[in-house]
């Protein structure tokens, strides 16, 4: 053991040494970095991707984690939905991707990228496989989030019914199971999903119901998790709240709606940008359309980052709005509006190179997650190879070690259990000779019950027992016990019975060493073959075969 630390010691210096000289080159490898990438796509897409490619080249990042990191760009800041996806394949098909763990949290941002894209065909076949991944590395979390995934494409497919049944379910079984704060925040997410989507229906009714076991989520995050970003905690009470108040309005009940209304605004989150796109939701179904015309125009005008993903959304909820007022024609001048306003936004970003972005959601962070952690572990690779190393040295000393004791063990109690089936059967065979050999003596003696059992040849009776036996010879069975233990102590009627029957097939054989063994077990009252060759190797310590294959070797040596 003391070698063994001294090993362990020396590889820990060893390697501490290694990171303290490697230190001065640090700051080359931190643009290259996902986290830093990551962040530079924000305001840079085109460098984020230059980076990426250089990397890629000089060996800097794998080939796995850049295609990774093309898609989850690719899909957070563009709408090239295909692209982002192509990426993510490209990914699934490195040998990293082979882990069944790896492989499922990958397959769940494919699905993701694919839902975005409206690819419903690619999205069930990746819950699908994704599903049987889950399944495979043990991870039921995720075998319900597909499930959930795969009932909200059915819902976008049309299938109402059969979807939202399927992301119930799915949420049911996964808010049992849900451990972790990533698990929690995906729950929540799915809840939001659902309650989008009964919205979506006009379902006011059942999202109510839905509303209040999102409260509960988060409630019971935010005491398993104390310690996690208050932000987050708002922004999803502040989703509630307007959920609430839009469900409340389109039941009809303003003054319910306005108090849920009023308190989303009093949240932290109802100031930024995010917060204020989500309000425009309870404008549209209450058909305030002068507040709605104003958030767009004033506090969330069009800009770079938001056009693209929402114009469509922003679209919808004025014709709502203007519906619910009564002015469908004020809808379509709208519409117009927005419509030249689009082209402009789009002309200014061609004519200066920029890309559009798309609008991002804080729950994104949680996806962000994996690839930091994959980050964290490339940068100390070394460390982590050398501690699994000594590890793996550790356990393997401890397992041969452990390995060797219980060899050991393993090894006396084989000879010990060994020793004892002699012993055993050693003794065995010296009591059934003793039972012989008493009965022998006492045949010479004349025992009453020897000559009884004799005299008529009742053991050779298949049947005989110690009752059988006292009809037949007209006593009781305690007389037969008393005989019995006169002829030799503690002997039993059965064992009794085998010695007579052993004694006359050894008679028969020393008259005909040739005779049948199943004769011998006939003529001798045993039922089976089997059951004479047991009495007679525990009495004799040989076969009948072998005793005879003896005697006739004896008669031809005399």
């Amino acid at each position: 053991m003391k070698k063994l630390l001294i090993i362990l010691t020396a590889l820990a210096v060893l390697v501490s040494c290694s990171r303290d000289s490697g230190s001065g080159s640090a700051s080359d490898g931190d643009v290259y970095a996902v986290s830093y990438i990551q962040e530079l796509s924000a305001t840079d897409y085109e460098e984020a991707m230059r980076l990426t490619e250089e990397g890629l080249r000089k060996g800097r990042i794998s080939i796995f984690y850049a295609n990774i990191l093309r898609a989850r760009m690719t899909y957070l800041h563009t709408e090239d939905y295909n692209a982002a996806a192509a990426y993510m394949h490209k990914a699934l098909e490195q040998e990293e991707a082979k882990d069944p763990a790896v492989r499922t949290d990958l397959l769940y941002h494919l699905a993701t990228i694919l839902k975005s894209g409206k690819d419903y065909t690619s999205l069930l076949e990746t819950c699908t496989e994704g599903k049987e991944y889950a399944n495979i590395s043990g991870d039921a979390f995720y075998e319900n989030a597909f499930d959930f995934m795969a009932g909200n494409c059915l819902f976008d497919l049309g299938e109402d019914e059969s979807g939202l049944e399927m992301m119930r379910g799915a949420i049911s079984k996964a808010s049992s199971i849900a451990k972790s704060e990533q698990e929690y925040g995906h729950l929540i997410f799915f809840e939001g999903q659902l309650i989008n989507s009964l919205i979506e229906i006009e379902d006011y009714g059942e999202c109510l119901k839905e509303c209040g076991l999102y409260e509960d989520l988060v409630s019971r995050m935010e005491k398993k998790f104390p310690k996690s970003d208050p932000e987050f905690y708002d922004r999803d009470r502040f989703y509630n709240d307007v959920n609430l108040a839009v469900c409340q309005a389109g039941l009809g009940d303003m003054p319910s709606a306005e108090k849920f209304f009023a308190r989303a605004c009093s949240r932290e989150y109802a100031k930024k940008s995010g917060g204020k796109i989500r309000m425009a939701r309870y404008y549209s179904v209450t058909g305030d359309t002068e507040r709605l015309v104003r958030l767009y125009t004033e506090e969330i005008p069009f800009s770079g980052d938001t056009v693209s993903r929402l114009y469509g959304q922003r679209l919808a909820r004025l014709r709502t709005a203007y519906e619910k007022s009564g002015m469908v024609s004020k809808a379509r001048e709208y519409e117009l509006r927005y419509n030249d306003l689009s082209e402009k936004i789009i002309e200014k970003e061609q004519s200066e190179g920029t890309l559009v972005n798309a609008a991002r959601f804080d729950a994104q962070r949680y996806r962000l997650m994996l690839y930091d952690t994959m980050e964290s572990i490339r940068r100390n690779r070394g460390l982590i190879f050398t501690v699994i190393v000594l590890f793996i040295i550790a356990v393997a000393l401890l397992l041969l070690k452990i390995n060797n004791v219980f060899s050991k063990k393993i090894k006396r109690y084989r000879e010990d259990a060994d020793s004892l089936r002699k012993d055993l059967s050693s003794i065995q065979r010296q009591v059934s000779v003793i039972a012989v050999k008493g009965m022998a003596d006492k045949k010479e003696s004349g025992s009453p019950l020897q000559e009884l059992i004799e005299r008529n040849g009742l053991y050779l009776d298949k049947t005989l027992n110690r009752e059988t036996a006292a009809g037949k010879l007209g006593i009781s069975q305690s007389e037969i016990s008393n005989m019995l233990a006169g002829i030799q102590p503690g002997l039993k009627f059965p064992d009794y019975i085998k010695g007579l029957r052993i004694q006359h097939a050894l008679e028969l054989i020393g008259e005909n060493p040739d005779i049948p063994v199943a004769e011998l077990s006939e003529r001798c009252g045993f039922y089976t073959v089997r059951s004479l060759q047991r009495a007679f190797l525990s009495i004799t310590g040989m076969s009948p075969r072998d005793y005879a294959k003896r005697l006739k070797q004896q008669n031809q040596a005399i």
